[in-house]
């Protein structure tokens, strides 16, 4: 196998931000759906049904507005859990406008899985420290700003 580090030297700009941000993330993710596997769901479905329990009742539009998503991402992640009966569709003074809220069944999935999440979240704070977490989450925000910034 021939040496080709060459061909791609890394400049001042450093290593690929975003390969970083999503190394970070897929190990961050498996922390938090290894916590999450008693309850038969995964952080991505946990914090749907969180958003949704919070809100009531909301739209596909707002939720993915709320959660960063694009609606067809959304409602693919969306599927699993009208399938498994845990939303429903809720009523509207609007009829353009659907909205989903928690059936009984998904209010009882999002209080298990809340204190599943809850002793993930405490771990992860712990081991990573108050401060530092609080660093990090103020570096994401920048870098959210950033990313829409530089996206148009």
């Amino acid at each position: 196998m021939s040496d080709t580090t060459h061909l791609f030297p890394l400049g001042e700009e450093g290593p690929c931000a975003c390969s970083q941000l999503r190394r970070a993330a897929r190990k961050i993710t498996a922390i938090y759906d290894h916590a999450l596997q008693p309850a038969g769901i995964s952080i991505t479905q946990h914090a749907l049904l969180v958003n949704v329990a919070r809100a009531g009742e909301i739209s596909r539009t707002a939720l993915a507005t709320k959660l960063g998503m694009d609606r067809t991402t959304l409602t693919r992640n969306l599927m699993p859990l009208e399938k498994l009966g845990l939303l429903v569709p809720a009523k509207s003074k609007d009829r353009r406008e659907r909205l989903i809220q928690l059936s009984a069944k998904g209010l009882r999935k999002v209080h298990q899985s809340f204190e599943l999440w809850r002793t993930a979240q405490r771990s992860f704070t712990s081991e990573m420290g108050v401060a530092k977490l609080k660093q990090f989450r103020e570096v994401l925000r920048t870098a959210e700003e950033v990313a829409e910034k530089v996206s148009g």
